[in-house]
């Protein structure tokens, strides 16, 4: 069930409806447990046991941690509520991956070796719940809160619908006091509400929904396009992604806030980034502080030395990659983007004496450079494409008719965002919309609502229900 879909939206409207009419929260958590296995088997009803079971693995795992008293009782628990989890992600997500991969090296080795793949259907979000919940049994390990005594008020943690299938992750010490405690909606929530699910499907149905056709095309079929259409393609990308992926976050931020539920923030600004680690900082929050807790910091952090330090870096991202998906382009983006974090560490060490505005706005163009070589290493899907893009863009860059039916969309979404995103910056404050005069909403209203409305309207699954 996508967010973009008529479907959808009645469906929230009966459940916003039953969420309201029901005065007790435990009632409420009940019924948004049901709506939630209900969205999810929409998809696929088969799949709604993996979730179920990953839920009562944890729920046992993290009773169980909490009452042993021998750290080597607690270690195994933990092992094995991690091997549950990990061992069917990894099932489903890189079970193929593996196999292929294993055969291709036997093949470089002179070893013709046929196996057999399974046809396995990725189950749509279970990279993110399965972060969220290793999470929780991770925090109630390291006595950072105690387990859940309720098992409805977990299994709502886990299957909550907003943030299921493409998160944000969310922290059971942040999610799950919401969700255990009574919840209150006030007029300034469902002003916020209204904002952020105007602006979601904005992003999603007006910027990245209609780029998607242009830069699907040139993408598979790089050998027919200039290269001057081809780096237009990957600029168009970058929108395409980051609209699909911070509206489907605003969507399901502002679904929660009219029920009393806040998701925390997902995207801020990304494209302002001065730094790799900026960047980190502002693009897939959820994912990257979940990557620093429950990895990087594990694994030493900087704590050990500079080798160890960039060692754990790379580590971070090369997984934080491989998360994205079963393909080698991802291995290599995480590779790339771990590659920026260690040269951007190594960098600091360095004093440097500029701190102006002029400065600033050179990084933040290097910065953005360096994201969209970045993006095309995410959007190909093998060597052999990225070296037709790369030969396009070095050889044959040159001026073609059909680059202004890709320039005329990209730089009016272009604009349009970054203009948005340097008046948040400049303020401080991503609601400034609502501080504005009522004419300058109302205006902003009307634009988004008369774009939504004349657009020709075609559903397109999010980028990320693949991961």
């Amino acid at each position: 069930m996508l967010f973009n879909t008529l479907q959808f939206l009645i469906f929230f409207i009966i459940v916003l409806g039953l969420y309201r009419a029901l005065s007790d929260y435990r009632w409420q958590n009940a019924m948004l447990l049901v709506a939630s296995y209900v969205f999810y088997g929409a998809w696929n009803w088969r799949f709604l046991f993996l979730i179920a079971a990953s839920t009562l693995i944890d729920y046992w795992a993290a009773q169980k941690i909490h009452r042993a008293t021998q750290p080597r009782m607690r270690k195994l628990l933990l092992g094995i509520s991690l091997s549950a989890n990990l061992g069917l992600l990894g099932f489903f997500k890189y079970y193929n991956f593996g196999i292929e991969s294993f055969q291709i090296l036997l093949s470089t080795i002179g070893f013709d070796v046929h196996s057999h793949s399974l046809n396995i259907l990725l189950p749509v979000g279970i990279s993110f719940y399965t972060f969220q919940t290793i999470s929780y049994t991770v925090d109630v390990y390291r006595r950072v809160r105690p387990p859940v005594t309720n098992l409805l008020n977990f299994a709502l943690y886990v299957a909550y619908f907003p943030q299921l299938v493409a998160g944000p992750i969310e922290k059971a010490t942040q999610l799950l006091p919401q969700i255990e405690a009574p919840r209150t909606v006030t007029q300034q929530d469902v002003r916020i509400a209204f904002l952020w699910i105007l602006l979601g499907y904005f992003k999603k149905v007006a910027i990245a929904d209609t780029l998607a056709p242009m830069i699907d095309y040139a993408f598979s079929n790089p050998q027919e396009v200039s290269g001057a259409v081809s780096l237009v393609a990957i600029l168009a990308f970058a929108i395409q992604i980051y609209g699909d992926f911070a509206g489907y976050t605003l969507i399901a931020r502002g679904v929660s806030r009219l029920m009393g539920i806040h998701l925390m923030e997902n995207f801020r600004a990304p494209y302002l980034a001065a730094s790799p680690r900026d960047f980190w900082y502002r693009w897939h929050i959820s994912l990257s502080t979940w990557l620093r807790e429950y990895l990087y910091f594990p694994l030493g952090g900087s704590r050990h030395g500079r080798f160890r330090t960039y060692l754990n870096l790379m580590i971070t991202m090369l997984l934080g990659g491989l998360w994205h998906g079963a393909r080698w382009n991802f291995v290599l983006w995480g590779f790339y983007h771990g590659l920026l974090l260690v040269g951007n560490h190594a960098l600091n060490q360095i004093p440097f004496r500029f701190n102006n505005r002029a400065w600033k706005g050179a990084q933040i163009a290097l910065m953005f450079g360096f994201t969209l070589f970045g993006w095309l290493l995410f959007r190909v899907h093998d060597m052999g494409q990225l070296a037709i893009i790369l030969e396009n863009i070095t050889t044959r860059f040159y001026w073609t008719p059909d680059l202004i039916y890709y320039l005329k969309p990209t730089l009016c979404a272009f604009v349009l965002l970054m203009a948005y995103h340097i008046w948040q910056e400049r303020t401080g404050n991503d609601l400034i919309l609502l501080q504005t005069s009522k004419w300058v909403q109302l205006g902003s209203y009307a634009f988004i609502i008369f774009a939504l409305v004349t657009i020709r309207f075609q559903a397109v699954p999010f980028v990320y229900f693949q991961f």
